[in-house]
């Protein structure tokens, strides 16, 4: 009996000692657990940081001037991207889109021109006209809901808000018919405005990648730019990213 006591008490002595043990391992291996989880972060933070460039279209309605000719660039938009953590990033863009108005008239009076559409106009005719330029500048929120920043495929939303720019650039529209702020020249007012849409990220390499999305986006101004205070319209783009390197 004396050797069972004996034996009994060496293992609550060594069951105490394992506990005293593991007790003062625990914060040390807490504390490299959040190590490792901080470092997680702070690698999938710069894995999406990059910058990019989209170019599509902006579906944005006409403005109706009987008798006027009208076309639109393409929209283009460059960005860059932060990464907050495995599935947020912020983005800053600034967007450039294009609307051109003319139309002929004579001594201040819409000049009706059958030949018009192949170019041919009365000799008296003066072409007036209105190139308006929306240049959005936006910060977004922008989520990867189902992936983390090393998969090769990535859906993700956005959506932002921010200020817009609006420049007119009016020759011979004084009393015309796209008369537009009392004159000629060139006219910039500023506006807000907000965009939401939804895309994908399809990663070619460490460094490289193509996106395509679609976005509706809005914008007002305090007066008009080519006629209209509001653009707002579903977008259409495709471009390249890059995704900066960290050695």
């Amino acid at each position: 009996m004396p050797a069972v006591r004996q034996v009994l008490r060496l293992l609550v002595r060594v069951a105490a000692l394992a506990l005293v043990m593991f007790l003062a391992a625990e914060p040390v291996l807490a504390q490299e657990k959040d190590k490792e989880t901080d470092e997680v972060k702070a690698r999938a933070k710069r894995q999406r940081e990059g910058a990019g460039l989209r170019g599509g279209v902006w579906l944005v309605p006409d403005r109706e001037v009987q008798g006027a000719d009208g076309s639109e660039t393409p929209s283009f938009e460059g960005y860059f991207q932060r990464g907050l953590d495995l599935h947020l990033a912020i983005e800053s863009s600034v967007g450039f889109w294009r609307r051109h108005q003319e139309i002929a008239r004579s001594g201040g009076a819409l000049d009706a021109v059958d030949g018009r559409s192949a170019g041919v106009y009365p000799e008296n005719a003066e072409a007036e006209q209105v190139n308006s330029y929306i240049i959005p500048l936006f910060t977004a929120l922008k989520l990867y809901p189902a992936t983390r920043p090393e998969q090769p495929t990535e859906p993700y939303i956005l959506g932002g808000v921010g200020f817009a720019l609006g420049i007119d650039d009016r020759q011979n529209t004084a009393g015309g018919i796209l008369g537009v702020g009392g004159g000629d020249g060139t006219v910039i007012l500023t506006g807000f405005g907000f965009k939401a849409g939804a895309g994908v990220e399809f990663r070619l390499g460490r460094a490289f990648g193509l996106n395509v999305g679609g976005r509706y986006q809005w914008v007002r101004f305090g007066d008009e730019v080519g006629g209209e205070r509001t653009f707002k319209g579903l977008g259409l783009d495709a471009g390249f990213t890059y995704r900066f390197q960290y050695e």
